[in-house]
């Protein structure tokens, strides 16, 4: 496209001036190209009592800004895409605001396949991180393109749900996409890189900041066909995202969580509020018209011979798990499995992988 120069050099200001005022200009100039050649007086008329963005946009307007840009993103492997472009999503592209472009690494997925956002709170719970990942893993398996925004607890545990199912990710990012952050989640992004992308609205080297995190979250929903909350309190950023996807006209969806425990009161209140209770991917698929995919059936298959298969000790124990932890004790009186034994009992699922041990001699199911 030949404005998309322009609109690169457009977007590369969205951290300065932001995509609100930016859209207003092309809606008003006509175009990036327009806004580059507009006569400071011009544009002084447009954006009165924004000296800000003015100062900006008149300060970094010339070719070797955008030369270097592009030098950088060569250098990076970042690619862009402009809204111009017939590639860039057509959902998000419906939205009020959208991003004038996006920078990623990675591959872009193709437009017109499922995508799902799963998010939740950042200090979460064992049972908000195990939603994360059984949603998105067979989801991920059934070809749906989990979304989330590479964040700590719940957004990164979905990506490594959707990788482990074999499945594309996508990461939305507050910051430039050559900056990971938070710093730990470094190989999670190279692995997403590969089987899927990390995009932003934000230029390279651009560093996160606490304002740039609500606009990345609209661009979160603004990406897919419906939002899964896992798990969220009351006042949870998480709850941000939602109110965008609702006004984006987006299907909102929830996991059900304990009422005594805080983390859970968001996604209850948003169940009492209309939203979908989620107890699984089906539910997912269901409400989105989605069906399942024969990799999928077979991988139920694969998990219903898995139980079939255990001892009776073993499925008795593994009966009684389930996403709430359950003490050792409890364990202990609900399967009524000596406690020397249960001891092995418990070692064994855990070597399978169908139970996990939490802190406090505490155990869940863990597929």
């Amino acid at each position: 496209m030949k404005d998309d120069i322009y609109m690169l050099w457009l977007s590369s200001l969205v951290h300065h001036v932001g995509s609100r005022k930016l859209n207003f200009l092309l809606e008003a100039f006509g175009g990036a190209r327009a806004i580059f050649d507009a006569s400071r007086a011009d544009l002084r008329e447009h954006l009165q009592n924004a000296n800000h963005a003015y100062d900006h946009i008149t300060r970094d307007r010339n070719l070797d800004t955008i030369e270097a840009l592009l030098k950088k993103m060569e250098k990076q492997k970042i690619a862009y895409i402009s809204r111009n472009n017939p590639r860039y999503p057509a959902l998000l592209r419906e939205i009020p605001d959208a991003p004038p472009g996006l920078f990623f690494m990675g591959n872009m997925p193709p437009d017109g396949t499922d995508k799902v956002a799963i998010i939740g709170s950042r200090q979460c719970s064992e049972y908000g991180l195990l939603t994360a990942r059984l949603l998105a893993q067979p989801l991920a398996a059934c070809g749906v393109i989990v979304v989330s925004g590479m964040a700590r607890g719940v957004d990164s545990m979905a990506h490594r749900g959707a990788l482990q199912g074999g499945g594309i990710t996508v990461a939305v990012l507050g910051c430039g996409v050559d900056v990971c952050y938070p710093a730990e989640n470094r190989q999670l992004r190279d692995e997403i890189i590969v089987k899927g992308c990390v995009i932003s609205e934000y230029a390279p080297g651009v560093r996160p900041a606490p304002a740039f995190f609500p606009a990345r979250n609209r661009i979160i929903s603004g990406l897919c066909r419906g939002v899964v909350v896992t798990e969220a309190g009351l006042k949870s950023g998480t709850l941000i995202t939602v109110d965008q996807a609702q006004e984006q006209g987006r299907e909102v969806m929830a996991v059900p969580g304990n009422i005594s425990s805080k983390l859970s009161q968001g996604t209850n209140q948003l169940i009492r509020d209309g939203a979908f209770p989620v107890s699984g991917h089906e539910d997912i698929l269901s409400i989105l018209g989605i069906a399942s995919t024969p990799q999928q059936k077979e991988k139920e298959k694969i998990q219903q011979n898995v139980e079939i298969g255990l001892a009776t000790d073993e499925k008795r124990v593994y009966d009684n798990l389930s996403l709430e932890p359950i003490s050792f004790d409890m364990l202990a009186d609900v399967s009524a499995i000596e406690i020397g034994k249960l001891h092995l009992v418990c070692t064994g699922l855990e070597l399978k992988g169908l139970a996990k041990k939490l802190p406090g001699s505490r155990y869940i199911r863990n597929i």
